[in-house]
């Protein structure tokens, strides 16, 4: 088990309600729990681009802003097919 220390944060109210509701439906066994496990993944993608970057060195602006793109016409498509709009 990995080593653990206390911090305090400050989150939006419905945030913080979110996560209280997941903790209650039994997703998570904490909130701190709940925290560490949405954190993990982003840290985790976090230290593959700076690997990534280090090794093919960074994109360029045109890329940055294509992926940008592309980002947000996927994103408006999930959100459209959350709405049934799809």
């Amino acid at each position: 088990m990995s080593k653990t220390r206390q911090i305090s944060i400050t989150l939006p109210e419905d945030l913080i309600d979110t996560i209280r509701a997941a903790v209650e439906r039994g997703e998570a066994r904490s909130v701190s729990a709940y925290i560490a496990s949405k954190l993990a993944p982003g840290v985790i993608m976090d230290a593959l681009f700076t690997e990534w970057d280090a090794e093919r060195g960074t994109p360029s602006a045109e890329v940055e802003k294509w992926a940008g793109q592309e980002l947000d016409r996927a994103f408006a498509e999930q959100a459209a097919h959350n709405r049934g709009v799809a």
